[in-house]
């Protein structure tokens, strides 16, 4: 295996602001999920974040459990579901 790879110039720029964005997405998402457990908590729903922000529903769903934010209406699938 070659180890002499250089990347093109349009290559090499792409690459560095990909890099730069996942930079700075790791340094937002402390805030992002400080605010969203406030937001939650005050009447937020998960897929209202979702929307603002480009990340999963799934990220503040996991936000919301781990605060013990009170569900907007009942789970309808996974072991919360209520029985039928």
């Amino acid at each position: 295996m070659t180890t002499d790879y250089k990347p093109d110039e349009d290559a090499a720029r792409l690459y560095a602001r990909y890099r730069k964005a996942r930079e700075t997405e790791a340094e937002l998402k402390p805030e992002v999920r400080e605010l969203a457990t406030r937001d939650l908590k005050a009447g937020a729903t998960v897929g209202q974040l979702a929307k603002l922000t480009g990340l999963s529903d799934e990220f503040f769903r996991r936000i919301a459990r781990a605060e013990g934010v009170e569900h907007k209406r009942p789970p309808t699938v996974g072991k919360l579901r209520a029985e039928d």
